[in-house]
């Protein structure tokens, strides 16, 4: 495993942003095209914009993990999946030039304002209909272009546990549709108790691990402020523990979290993940 970002947690244009990853010391990002000053999911991406991309990562030494491919695939209005839909083979493309294996996906949700948030109508038969139909049609995109997408179980979407996601993996039926796991966005903040959280970090792990693409490192308070990883209350021994047990070798990426924090969120995950590393290794010897 290796300590990655949200790039986007830093501002700057491409070279700059990049920069300042390098500079926090973290070698590895979830990239956002926001950055180079274009959509999340572009109609289209100017020319250059991928050469410049891939020699800052080159120039600073930083990986690009992974890359957002958001919009709202559970969206009332069937124009509007059905335009996010229409461009994500021109952010599929990219990722595929530009080397990078995960393109990060949402479930979505009925709120047509923002995709993050909760709506009554999540739980609802057609809801879970429109997502899943939006998933296929993003797995057959992925692979024609060689790229795995992922998607996010989360308490504000349609696909809101574990075992809704698995549910989904096991309809979509595509290698190509993984899982993105961040313990955040599985718990309830009514009961933070250790045994609950340990429990529900267990659960989704047992049932996603062989499926994971990428890993989320979110800190979870009451009330859900940005605060790094260390400054809340999720057990991140045992989520780094946990996600080793699986075999998870990837990415494990901070975000939610205010520039300012990333030190913080450093010293919390590095070691932990540095020593899991380090004894995957000798155990491998």
């Amino acid at each position: 495993m290796k300590l990655g970002i949200f790039a986007k947690t830093f501002p700057g244009g491409i070279d700059e942003n990049m920069a300042a990853v390098a500079a926090a010391g973290i070698r590895a990002v979830q990239y956002n095209l926001s950055i180079a000053g274009i959509d999340t999911v572009p109609e289209h991406i100017p020319p250059g914009t991928l050469d410049t991309i891939a020699q800052a990562s080159t120039r600073h030494g930083v990986e690009l993990a992974a890359i957002s491919g958001t919009f709202n695939t559970a969206h009332p209005d069937p124009q509007v999946r059905a335009a996010g839909i229409a461009r994500f083979p021109v952010l599929a493309a990219a990722a595929a030039e530009l080397g990078i294996p995960v393109v990060t996906l949402s479930s979505g949700s009925r709120n047509p304002d923002d995709m993050w948030q909760h709506h009554p109508d999540n739980s609802t038969p057609q809801a879970w209909q429109d997502s899943r139909s939006s998933l296929e049609q993003l797995a057959v995109i992925a692979e024609n272009t060689g790229v795995t997408i992922a998607f996010e179980p989360e308490h504000t979407n349609v696909v809101s546990t574990a075992v809704l996601a698995r549910t989904m993996l096991d309809e979509v039926g595509s290698d190509r549709l993984k899982i993105v796991f961040d313990a955040a966005n599985l718990l309830d903040t009514a009961d933070l108790s250790s045994g609950t959280m340990t429990a529900v970090i267990d659960q989704a792990l047992d049932l996603l691990g062989p499926d994971l693409a990428l890993a989320h490192a979110k800190e979870l308070v009451v009330g859900r402020a940005q605060v790094a990883p260390g400054e809340g209350v999720l057990p991140w021994q045992h989520i780094i523990d946990r996600l080793a047990a699986v075999h998870y070798t990837g990415a494990v990426v901070t975000h939610g979290l205010p520039a300012a924090g990333v030190p913080i969120a450093v010293d919390t995950l590095a070691p932990l993940i540095g020593a899991e590393t380090a004894a995957a290794n000798t155990r491998s010897v």
